[in-house]
């Protein structure tokens, strides 16, 4: 390509800017732009024995299927492809790759049917494992108990309302059932209460329960702005699936460390950051999509082709660990090292709960 003998990689992305998950993309795109500058200030990364310096071209894709293909089809002349956030969309970049045979790494898509995809690489913890990890954690303190799983129709409601159902039959927990989160009633007939709906819907459910269950939890509540939507009295003691926390500890053998990840991210973040204990933490969004890049740039270089059949092969070969954690594709493609923190929202701010190796406090 051009770009690579003036000594450039193109890494391209589109993300939804304007219209559909807007709030998290904006945090990815800060986080992509700030990842390849990261990596230019780093000597940029070696391929076939060159070193080229990463550049960034970002399109908003207006959050629909036909704004993302016209924006991939914009971009498929570049180095390296990143994809979309919200597993809608990534689904249809699948769709999209597997046309061209073009290699996507999937940052913001973790719907389980997603992630099979063969031609997306995968960093995130399928949704399965959401609320699944969730029902882990808090098995124990209402054995026997109800479990009612409130969640959206799509590819990721699907997916979290089924891990969460296998998860609490394997724990001798009984399903009160899965439905809308408009259908939740008040007061609800479970000890339990798993959202998994829109952001809006989680926070619209909160928000309106009057008599909520013991336990509570929210894929909602992994976000900084949960408890102000809710306002901090409704959020105090509710569960969140995370993808990634800052208080997450781990060594990586690729890449930067946290505090330097975290250094930049702020820096670039800085203007949404609001003050205050949960406002001012990088959220996962953020995160996964920094890590996207991170892992992609590992790959090109670690690849004698170039290719993309060649990418794929050695991600799907790939064992590491980032400043996100762990990384391992499993034989279908869902990502399989990776895993789910749990948190809770205490005093407004969130602390990490389980697993118990990355737990800051228990579950109360």
């Amino acid at each position: 390509m051009t770009d690579a003998a003036a000594g450039e990689l193109t890494i391209g992305a589109a993300l939804s800017l304007s219209a559909g998950n807007v709030r998290q993309a904006r945090m990815a795109a800060a986080a992509l732009v700030q990842a390849v500058e990261d990596a230019g200030r780093h000597g940029g990364v070696t391929v076939g024995g060159r070193r080229l310096v990463p550049r960034l071209a970002l399109l908003d894709d207006g959050g629909t299927a036909p704004g993302l293909r016209h924006a991939l089809d914009l971009l498929a002349g570049a180095d390296v492809l990143i994809g979309p956030y919200g597993s809608g969309l990534a689904g249809e970049a699948g769709l999209w790759a597997a046309e061209r045979g073009r290699v996507v790494w999937n940052h913001g898509g973790s719907a389980d049917e997603v992630e099979t995809s063969p031609w997306l690489v995968s960093l995130a913890s399928p949704t399965s494992r959401y609320l699944a990890a969730v029902v882990e954690a808090v098995a124990g303190a209402v054995p026997g108990g109800r479990v009612l799983v409130a969640a959206g129709s799509g590819s990721f409601g699907r997916a979290a309302a089924a891990g969460a159902a296998e998860a609490a039959a394997a724990r001798g927990l009984a399903l009160a059932g899965v439905v809308e989160p408009a259908a939740v009633a008040d007061p609800v007939d479970a000890d339990v209460l798993l959202l998994a709906g829109s952001f809006d819907d989680d926070v619209a459910v909160v928000r309106r329960l009057r008599r909520p269950p013991r336990i509570v939890a929210a894929v909602a509540a992994g976000l900084g702005e949960f408890a102000a939507a809710v306002g901090p009295r409704r959020a105090e003691g509710v569960l969140a699936p995370s993808q990634w926390e800052e208080g997450a500890r781990f060594s990586p053998d690729v890449g930067p460390r946290a505090v330097d990840v975290l250094r930049g991210l702020r820096s670039r973040l800085a203007p949404t950051l609001a003050p205050g204990p949960a406002g001012a933490h990088v959220e996962y969004p953020a995160a996964q999509a920094y890590a996207a890049v991170v892992l992609a740039l590992h790959c090109r270089s670690a690849t004698a082709g170039g290719d993309d059949e060649a990418v794929r092969a050695t991600a799907r070969a790939l064992r590491a660990t980032t400043f996100f954690g762990r990384f391992a594709l499993g034989p279908d493609g869902r990502q399989a090292g990776h895993e789910i923190l749990v948190t809770q929202w205490r005093n407004g701010a969130r602390t990490i709960v389980a697993p118990l190796a990355q737990a800051e406090h228990p579950i109360v």
